[in-house]
């Protein structure tokens, strides 16, 4: 019975590991300035979603990273099997980053299938940052209405979103 407990102790930090990581920048021990949530609602949002981050990484100059399938994969090897995790092939793990300053990470581990947080990077020109989630925001919400997530909260799975 021991070894299961340790077993059970190592999956529930593994994933919230990967919950903590999801939601911070791409920086070592920085923390997003700026969270937001939404719902895209259905398998073609969550589409339309990656494809929006994709255009924003190339109109920014970025990379649009998306490590979706291998952080499944990874559940699935560690064998995490809990409600919200998605290893039914839904989970949303992806992030826009430049070799300096600003980006995001955004996905749904740990909320609905079609909730989405988004946590924002500052790098080291605060004001870029801020200027960044701003297009990225202006360019989200011509598609989703936006929640912006109080600061020192995280986001928790919206009920209106399924």
């Amino acid at each position: 019975m021991r070894a299961d407990r340790k077993r059970s102790f190592f999956k529930i930090s593994i994933v919230g590991l990967l919950g903590i990581l999801l939601l911070c920048s791409c920086a070592p021990g920085e923390h997003p300035f700026l969270m937001i949530q939404l719902c895209v609602a259905n398998d073609n949002g969550l589409d339309l979603f990656k494809q929006t981050l994709q255009s924003i990484a190339r109109d920014e100059r970025m990379r649009y990273i998306d490590g979706s399938k291998t952080t499944t994969r990874d559940l699935k090897t560690i064998g995490v099997k809990a409600k919200n995790m998605h290893t039914d092939g839904k989970l949303v793990f992806v992030g826009v980053e430049g070799d300096t300053g600003p980006g995001l990470s955004a996905g749904n581990l740990g909320l609905n299938t079609y909730d989405i947080a988004v946590g924002f990077a500052g790098g080291q020109d605060r004001d870029a940052a801020h200027a960044f989630s701003d297009r990225v925001i202006a360019r989200l919400k011509q598609h989703w209405p936006i929640k912006i997530v109080p600061n020192g909260s995280g986001a928790f799975p919206s009920p209106e979103c399924t």
